[in-house]
């Protein structure tokens, strides 16, 4: 959106308004690409969590559930370690496209490998190193997309989310039926399928990428001035929608343009202007206030949330009695209900604030492993399971991180966001292995309701009792 303001200071500066027809422009093309990449990144994770510990089980004999949870544990300890990197790499490159693309390429390479390892120790390191090439594509891309939209952050993390909740359902529908078909075979076809999709993926964000496109070098440029200068587009025309009272923006709204009116009703929830980098760019992640809220009630709650999916094949097969077709099926309705409410969540977090959906997402979980403690049964515990809550903890997190941060530390913030989960999953997972060996797989459902509680309660506390600004 631009305003009176943006445009007369455009008008000063011809580089500037050079910047904002690019910031128009940018968006066009590499949108479908990175939601195709997000696409690849769901389907090639949902294989491997989900399906990793069975093959590990049933194709390579591993006999200790300790070990198949170390592995995934590895897995989204590298996801912790690189996706803060991958996103800082964007930041200072301004290259996002390129990074995706080198990410989806190495992942279908191993996973391409993964079916024909030796031993449970080659296919975990296959496993570490797919998680470790995705980890940049979520970071990169929500932070590319929530700069080309400003004004309705939330809602474009939203497209992109719920194109991996496409992924994860396609990945999770297709993996279950054919390991119902062709049993272990099906397993085995899956990791092949997921690497073509990833390969696919990869070649076209590479093209859409290339230095042949003009179209994507300016925005890259966009992008770069965005991280590094604060009065660029898009970050100027954030600032004149946040800044006077409450009456002085009803009054400009009054004697705007028709088409400003209607661009401004769209955001009821006004956006803070984030700081310069000037101010901030020295400063460790960390030292945000809201980045070290979320990360604190997402390690915990998705601490207990792995805990139990590491083991949840295990749980539901060996435990319960279900089939190993269950487990794809309980993952495909959780991520087709989560397609289904991404974008209501994305406009209900920039309408109702993505504090109180964040927050309203953590307590779900506590509701659903009440649920799966209290009926211990393969359907019940399928359609707890399924319950779509990701879609919100997602589109809140990004959403508050969009508002508050600057920027030049967007990306970056959401790898940090991204990578706690993932360091929850690592060390959820050897929790879960360890009170399955150790208490059976009766009580890992028990662990993950006390975390669960805590989690909520970080987020009733330091995430929901903050204000933006």
């Amino acid at each position: 959106m631009t305003t009176p303001a943006s445009a007369a200071r455009a008008a000063r500066d011809p580089s500037r308004m050079a910047a904002g027809r690019h910031a128009s422009m940018a968006p066009r093309l590499p949108v479908p690409a990175f939601l195709l990449a997000a696409v690849a990144e769901g389907t090639a994770g949902v294989v491997v969590y989900a399906y990793g510990p069975v093959y590990m089980r049933q194709g390579l004999g591993e006999p200790r559930l300790a070990v198949v949870t170390l592995a995934i544990a590895l897995a989204s300890l590298a996801t912790f370690l690189l996706a803060g990197r991958w996103g800082r790499w964007g930041d200072r490159t301004g290259r996002p496209g390129r990074l995706v693309a080198v990410g989806l390429g190495g992942a279908a390479l191993a996973l391409a490998t993964a079916s024909a390892a030796p031993s449970s120790a080659v296919f975990g390191a296959l496993v570490v190193a797919v998680t470790a090439c995705l980890a940049g594509v979520i970071p990169l891309s929500v932070a590319w997309l929530t700069l080309h939209q400003p004004d309705r952050p939330a809602e474009a993390a939203a497209r992109l989310y719920r194109a991996r909740s496409l992924g994860w359902a396609a990945g999770s529908f297709g993996s279950g039926w054919l390991a119902d078909a062709l049993g272990l075979e099906g397993v085995r076809l899956s990791f092949y399928l997921s690497a073509a999709v990833a390969l696919v993926a990869a070649v076209v964000v590479a093209r859409v990428a290339g230095p042949a496109s003009a179209m994507t070098r300016r925005a890259s440029v966009t992008i770069g001035r965005a991280a590094t200068d604060p009065t660029a587009a898009p970050q100027s025309e954030i600032a004149p929608a946040a800044t006077g009272s409450p009456r002085q923006t009803t009054r400009e709204t009054a004697a705007a343009p028709a088409t400003t009116r209607r661009t401004a009703a769209a955001t009821p929830v006004p956006l803070p202007a984030p700081a310069g980098p000037g101010a901030t760019a020295g400063l460790p992640i960390w030292r945000f206030p809201e980045v070290v809220a979320i990360a604190a009630a997402v390690l915990l709650t998705a601490s207990g949330n792995e805990a139990f999916f590491a083991v949840f094949s295990a749980y539901l097969t060996e435990f319960l009695g279900g089939s190993n077709g269950q487990v794809g099926w309980a993952l495909g309705l959780a991520s087709t209900l989560g397609i289904l409410i991404m974008a209501p969540v994305g406009r209900l977090a920039d309408r109702w604030g993505p504090r109180r959906v964040f927050t309203l997402g953590i307590a779900g979980y506590v509701g659903m492993y009440a649920l799966i403690c209290a009926f211990r049964t393969p359907a019940a515990t399928v359609a707890a399971f399924a319950l779509p809550l990701y879609p919100l903890t997602a589109t809140g997190a990004t959403g508050v991180i969009s508002r508050t941060l600057p920027a030049a530390r967007r990306g970056e913030a959401i790898g940090v966001y991204e990578g706690s989960a993932a360091l929850a999953a690592s060390l959820g997972s050897v929790a879960g292995g360890l009170v399955a060996d150790a208490a059976g797989l009766a009580h890992v459902p028990l662990v993950s309701l006390g975390l669960a509680v805590a989690g909520a309660l970080v987020a009733w506390r330091w995430v929901a009792g903050r204000r933006d600004g």
